[in-house]
């Protein structure tokens, strides 16, 4: 069965997350993906482990096709024209101006594809004072106020997963799909624009919402607090949490597992404006008790009062969780060469063009003679663009 997106080329010039994320969303749909790397090292996320083939790599570029392309010379350039003339989607993120100085601009390609959708990827985006300045995915966390939103003032620490990189790429390839639609009904193509700054703010539209509307500015423990979050440990230090909401069904529910039934009367946890004032206490309160027992126990009786209750998992722990693995996840597949690995699956499944996964992560260049064959250079042609390092 053919993907959602069979039939359409995609170009992508990107390394690391935010353009390989987006463009690998678009290749499980069933798009065609040629992802141009540098000769000899490709992608740097390869060199992030063994055989130039690192995990971290294979995680954001399966269904693709390899092609070296050295982008400064002439060859290259000319190669990655040719290639885009053809294309539905150029999916780059170099920094604001560095595909311009290559002729790989939008206004460059526009003129001769002009049903590209063209999308730019950069840490601030085309104009204002940062424009030229290194983006990465803390940097974007950090500007935007999402990390002010994970972290404690006081004790600021780090996040252990790429945030702001796979929004952006998750929003690059919202553009894309918006822009192809558009396509279809005006047969224009057109620029699609987005960063990691921009991106990660319009993510936190829900804590900016209230600061709009109060004036109070939010860190992590506003919307804990608001939302009814809670995070405790067992007597064997083993993590869990609670998302209580509103619903009070959940709070009597609470109640009677803690044997505290009382406590649906009591003025400070009886109605949501209380609970919510007198967060603190309730923490204290149920700590002492969340510590005399056992985390399966705890969350057994949680679930069967319908409480919002989960144990915190390790990836260990999630892998071996029977729900998870009714998705299918992890994904086993092999590539000839390089071996087998596990992969995770799609997170949207669809009734009649699920997303798939095909094929393995390439090894670097492996399609680039496929895909100058098929472009029409020859086998002298080709030996000589080797032999030039333009490929």
């Amino acid at each position: 069965m053919n993907g959602a997106l069979a039939g359409i080329k995609v170009v992508e010039a990107a390394s690391y997350v935010t353009g390989p994320f987006a463009s690998q969303l678009l290749a499980d749909m069933g798009a065609e993906v040629i992802k141009i790397e540098e000769p000899k090292h490709g992608d740097p996320f390869r060199g992030w482990g063994d055989r130039n083939y690192a995990a971290t790599f294979c995680s954001l570029n399966r269904n693709k096709k390899s092609i070296t392309l050295d982008l400064r010379s002439d060859g290259g350039r000319s190669i990655a024209l040719n290639l885009i003339s053809g294309a539905d989607v150029l999916i780059q993120n170099f920094r604001p101006g560095v595909m311009d100085k290559r002729g790989l601009g939008y206004d460059d390609i526009n003129k001769t594809n002009p049903k590209i959708v063209y999308c730019s990827i950069s840490g601030f985006g085309p104009k204002g004072p940062y424009r030229d300045m290194p983006g990465y995915d803390t940097i974007g966390q950090a500007r935007s106020g999402l990390l002010s939103l994970l972290t404690d003032p006081g004790r600021p620490q780090g996040m252990g997963i790429s945030f702001s990189d796979h929004l952006t790429g998750m929003y690059a390839c919202y553009g894309v799909l918006g822009a192809l639609m558009n396509r279809t009904l005006t047969g224009q193509g057109q620029h699609v624009e987005t960063s990691l700054l921009r991106a990660s703010v319009s993510f936190i539209a829900e804590n900016a919402a209230r600061y709009f509307e109060t004036g109070h500015v939010p860190r992590r423990k506003h919307r804990t607090t608001t939302a009814g979050v809670f995070a405790f440990e067992d007597r064997n230090g083993l993590p869990f949490v609670l998302h209580m909401s509103s619903p009070d069904k959940f709070w009597f529910g609470l109640f009677d597992v803690v044997g505290k039934p009382e406590w649906a009367q009591d003025p400070r946890f009886s109605k949501r404006k209380a609970r919510t004032e007198n967060y603190d206490t309730l923490v204290e309160e149920l700590q002492p008790i969340f510590r005399a027992g056992d985390r399966d126990d705890w969350l057994r009786r949680l679930i069967e009062k319908d409480v919002p209750a989960a144990p915190i998992n390790t990836l260990d722990e999630v892998f071996a969780d029977p729900q998870v693995k009714t998705y299918g996840f992890p994904v086993e597949i092999e590539h000839p060469k390089m071996g087998k690995m596990k992969l995770i699956g799609n997170a949207v499944d669809m009734s009649r063009t699920p997303p798939r996964i095909d094929s393995p992560p390439p090894m670097l260049g492996e399609h680039t003679e496929e895909i100058l064959t098929a472009l029409g250079y020859d086998r002298p042609a080709i030996a000589d663009l080797r032999a030039r390092g333009a490929i």
